[in-house]
């Protein structure tokens, strides 16, 4: 006789603690026009490897990294607050890493229903690749993408799913 739950693995913390929150590190993407990276280059910045936003430069033009970074530090704050996240440091705090140089490749069309017999031909909807750029959009061969670092928490209680093993941590 078999079950629903065949297979299926969950740990269970039943010590009662709802209060119990599980530290964690997440990552936000940046992307940010050529022409404000370029002129923070060229003023002479050099790359940043977990540099604390709070430490960038106040004066022209590094001032305006630190404030475009920081608005989308305090944004992915709120953000995530919506998914029961938690910061558990301010924006200013957040490490900043780059800028990078975005591996993308070229949008490409295709048609999803292609081969589905189910689906008449006139009915099929041309997609396009997500993760490419189209030429009008961004430089994005010049290195222009950041990353922002930060340390949250969320209850132990809302679960997750270990990347290693693949058990479900309630």
């Amino acid at each position: 006789m078999s079950s629903a739950l065949e297979g299926f693995a969950a740990l269970y913390d039943g010590t009662g603690n709802s209060d119990a929150v599980v530290p964690m590190r997440l990552s936000c993407h940046v992307t940010l026009p050529y022409e404000l990276v370029r002129d923070v280059q060229m003023a002479g910045d050099r790359p940043h490897r977990g540099t604390p936003i709070g430490r960038l430069l106040e004066l022209w033009p590094f001032d305006a990294l630190k404030r475009r970074i920081k608005a989308e530090a305090e944004r992915f704050i709120s953000q995530v607050a919506t998914q029961g996240y938690l910061a558990l440091e301010p924006a200013e705090s957040m490490a900043l890493w780059g800028p990078y140089t975005e591996k993308v490749g070229k949008p490409h069309d295709w048609v999803p229903e292609d081969g589905n017999h189910t689906i008449p031909k006139h009915e099929r909807k041309t997609a396009t690749t997500a993760w490419g750029y189209r030429v009008d959009e961004l430089s994005v061969d010049k290195g222009v993408a950041f990353l922002i670092n930060g340390r949250f928490t969320r209850k132990a209680s809302l679960g997750s799913v270990c990347e290693e093993t693949g058990v479900l941590i309630v």
